[in-house]
């Protein structure tokens, strides 16, 4: 940036030294895991991060702002939709490629007139240092709160309509209502000649930290948008599933593929929390789980269509293990997998499980202790010697279309639950894979059948009664969920973005049909979010009994105290899920 560079004429942007400012417009609301959407960036922002139009616009905020700070932004912004001028902070810039650079960013709502109104817009400007020793002792505050406090100088160039100046803190901290209170006209540009200042000091970490951390960053938004899609997906397979169980005789052939369909979308709804659980840095939750459950569910799954018998021998009295049982499954999955791709003429499998109390010098080179182990056993092509001792590297397959990821991932995994894998095999006999895990005694829950799965003359119907307005930009979902609430004895209504909702909803507040419940979806794209639906509809009819149902909550997720909504759907969900959500809320 040049020391010669023009005071700024952008009125999106205040600077304290009088410089060009890049500028970006972002969404009301974080509709990602790394923030709000940027709209709309200047030129200068272009040039700031290194990343051009295509590839910025679009992207999450998260993308260029610090990321050690962005939950906090992302908490204070309905505090900061509410100002009426702006408030800054001096955060960290990530650039394209990584590199970061300290910048003073100011936030706002589009409150001026000839903006669109429910954004926000930010600007951000290098900071300026005098000297080396100034640049690293930024480097080591970077993240230090710059904040006005009464008796500081003002440190912003007026707007051209002279908006005031926010004096509160930082709004990825906490603010100080006292200070934040504190407001001002902006002042008009200093008289007083601007001192020169020095070239503009780029801030980096190590490269290889640089590089690995918006690889990581990077990998995580795309996992996070993909499994939002694909749970999207699953709910409408899934409901489909459940709609043609019911209009199925329970003893035909149709039956059976709609249960062995159902068993793997299972699969799929488990791979989608993994990949959501993976782009929040989330731990495992472990919890003591039967071997048994997990060894059935895989026969039923593996064998399914194919030429392989799989036998079971399930020693009774087998001891539970304490882990993470889908990972534990997705290990057992894998193993006979490969057991069925051995024996692509077909074959049997045998899958044992058993405990070991294994002391020293063992013949398995176990540490001592208590273990439960399955054996999953081929007669398949066998394993040359030259090979085995490779099976476990990560990248390394024989297979012509393999990826190299399974059996080192099943490892991995083993190894983290404080348990091991061993293998034995020979060419043209078959290979056996022993899983060690340690034991407990504990007692794990009993595991409750998916009623998606069960025979359609074993489920209840539940039934109800009401008028539903879904609110759902997916035709797909929109049309299964329809149709699942006509079973369920509802009527339902249909609006696919929240405008439509809420001209539906006043349109049968006062007729003789009001409706009953709103299921809204959280994440709808464009125009207004779930929430801001939930706002409108509130306003207009206090009480109004709304459900909220996105492919971003957990499962276990619940209503925090005072929350406008009567009951959270985390998709995908079933018909006895959404039995149990309209229940309460019309009740």
């Amino acid at each position: 940036m040049s020391e010669l560079a023009p005071p700024i004429s952008d009125p999106y942007g205040s600077s304290p030294v009088g410089t060009l400012v890049g500028v970006v417009f972002v969404e009301s609301r974080a509709s990602t895991p790394l923030g709000p959407r940027i709209l709309h960036a200047n030129a200068e922002m272009l040039r700031l991060s290194g990343y051009d139009a295509s590839s910025l616009i679009g992207s999450p905020l998260g993308l260029i702002y610090d990321r050690n700070k962005l939950p906090g932004l992302i908490e204070n912004l309905p505090v900061i939709a509410t100002a009426s001028s702006y408030y800054y902070m001096d955060r960290l810039l990530v650039r394209a490629g990584g590199t970061r650079r300290l910048c003073r960013w100011t936030i706002r709502p589009t409150n001026r007139e000839g903006e669109t109104p429910g954004l926000f817009v930010l600007t951000a400007e290098p900071v300026m240092v005098p000297s080396d020793q100034t640049a690293r002792a930024g480097a080591r505050d970077s993240s230090r709160v710059m904040s006005a406090t009464k008796n500081d100088p003002p440190t912003t160039v007026a707007s051209p309509e002279k908006a005031p100046a926010s004096r509160g803190r930082t709004p990825d901290s906490q603010p100080d209502p006292q200070v934040a209170a504190q407001s001002a006209p902006a002042p008009t540009a200093p008289t007083a000649p601007i001192p020169p200042v020095a070239k503009a000091v780029e801030m980096t970490a190590p490269p290889e930290r640089d590089y690995e951390q918006c690889r990581s960053e990077s990998l995580s938004l795309a996992v996070a948008g993909v499994a939002h899609d694909f749970k999207n997906a699953l709910q409408t397979i899934k409901m489909n599933l459940e709609l043609a169980a019911l209009a199925t005789q329970s003893a035909g052939k149709a039956a059976i593929h709609i249960s062995e369909a159902a068993l793997a979308l299972g699969d799929a709804e488990t791979l989608a929390r993994q990949m959501l659980a993976f782009t929040r840095g989330e731990s495992t939750q472990r919890r003591v789980i039967r071997l048994s459950d997990l060894i059935e569910r895989v026969k039923l799954l593996c064998s399914a269509g194919t030429g392989v018998q799989c036998r079971l021998f399930l020693k009774e009295g087998t001891r539970c293990v304490e882990g993470d049982p889908n990972q534990i499954y997705q290990v057992l999955h894998n193993l006979v997998i490969n057991a069925c791709q051995a024996m692509p003429n077909g074959g049997t499998i045998d899958i044992i499980s058993d405990n070991a109390d294994l002391g020293e010098g063992n013949d398995f080179g176990m540490a001592p202790g208590r273990y439960t182990v399955v054996s999953v056993r081929d007669r398949g092509c066998g394993i040359p010697p030259h090979v085995l001792p490779r099976i476990f590297e990560l990248d390394f397959t024989t297979k012509q279309n393999g990826s190299g990821v399974g059996l080192a991932s099943c490892q991995a995994i083993v190894t983290t639950h404080g348990g091991a894998i061993r293998v034995a095999s020979q060419v043209g006999a078959g290979s056996e894979f022993l899983v060690f895990l340690p034991s407990t005694d504990a007692v794990s829950d009993q595991v409750n059948q998916d009623p998606a799965i069960r025979p359609p003359g074993e489920r209840i119907m539940p039934s109800g009664s009401g008028r539903i307005l879904v609110v759902e930009d997916e035709p797909g979902v929109a049309r299964s969920t329809l149709a699942m609430l006509k079973l369920l004895g509802y009527a339902g209504l249909h609006a696919g973005t929240g405008e439509v909702a809420i001209r539906l909803y006043r349109e049968h507040l006062e007729s003789v049909e009001p409706i009953d419940a709103v299921l809204i979806d959280m994440t709808l794209p464009g125009g207004l979010s779930g929430l801001e639906v939930a706002k409108e509809l509130w306003a207009l009819h206090p009480g109004v009994r709304l459900v909220a149902t996105s492919g971003y909550f957990e499962d276990d997720a619940v209503l925090p105290a005072g929350s406008p909504f009567a009951g959270l759907l985390p998709k995908p969900y079933g018909m006895e899920k959404l039995s149990e959500a309209l229940e309460v809320a019309v009740s």
